[in-house]
């Protein structure tokens, strides 16, 4: 018997804020949260100088070097996004959190970048002076998945997604399969990417990148027969998936 699934909470860490309201008043503004990115005109050969980065992300006093010392920058995102979700559903310090009936599935195409320049200095210079115990885990593809999960002692399944631009809504996807055919009460489900030059680059050799870079707030305009191309941004976004009748037995709504 398949069950119905219900959205309990959401949470984003966003360019506009980390609020609905935040982010919807800047959004009927016609607000662009694109700018100018000067610290890239060190790559030579980077055609586009645009992003849209999260320039006013910090982070709550419990979130200790303890807590969060093999997360990067990514993860962090993934987390605090997590958390404002799961807040909203009313579901922090619940029990239903650590029992096993709590999964999570969470997409990035990659883990933070940074960690990757250690292993290539080690292949390039031939030491590993700078890869501790943690670097791999900051990079690695399933990063976002893994250390929401741990923040919040999750113990159901641990979902990873990484499937480029698809990878937080293949994760929402399976977090509703696991949901609706009764693997799991709840799922923590969303998409995190964190800002790099490089993946600027990617997109760049595709010659897909906008390259209005002295124009940042008329850019992009997908819509637009002047259309130069995509910026890339950063950010994360969190659902909390939740099967309907445990859902109402909580007192949870339904914010569909």
């Amino acid at each position: 018997m398949t069950r119905r699934v219900v959205i309990t909470g959401m949470g984003g860490v966003t360019a506009f804020g980390e609020s609905w309201q935040a982010v919807s008043a800047r959004l009927q503004a016609y607000e662009n949260a694109v700018r100018a990115m000067p610290e890239w005109q060190i790559y030579d050969g980077l055609h586009t100088l645009l992003g849209a980065p999260v320039d006013d992300f910090t982070l709550p006093e419990h979130y200790t070097r303890k807590r969060i010392r093999a997360m990067g920058r990514v993860s962090l995102m993934s987390t605090r996004a997590s958390e404002l979700a799961l807040e909203q559903a009313g579901l922090i310090g619940e029990a239903v959190l650590t029992n096993g009936e709590t999964g999570i599935a969470y997409g990035s195409s990659t883990g933070s970048t940074g960690p990757v320049s250690e292993f290539a200095t080690m292949l390039t210079e031939k030491h590993t002076n700078n890869i501790t115990g943690t670097t791999y885990v900051q990079m690695m593809p399933h990063t976002t998945a893994v250390n929401t999960g741990l923040f919040f002692g999750l113990r159901g399944r641990v979902i990873p997604t990484s499937s480029a631009c698809t990878s937080g809504s293949q994760a929402i996807g399976y977090a509703w399969e696991a949901i609706r055919h009764g693997y799991q009460t709840i799922m923590v489900a969303g998409g995190a990417e964190e800002l790099c030059p490089s993946e600027a680059a990617i997109f760049d050799t595709l010659f897909a990148t906008s390259q209005r870079n002295d124009e940042p707030k008329t850019t992009p305009s997908p819509f637009d027969e002047a259309r130069d191309g995509l910026v890339i941004g950063e950010g994360a976004g969190t659902f909390v998936l939740e099967e309907l009748e445990h859902a109402k037995a909580r007192g949870g709504d339904d914010l569909r």
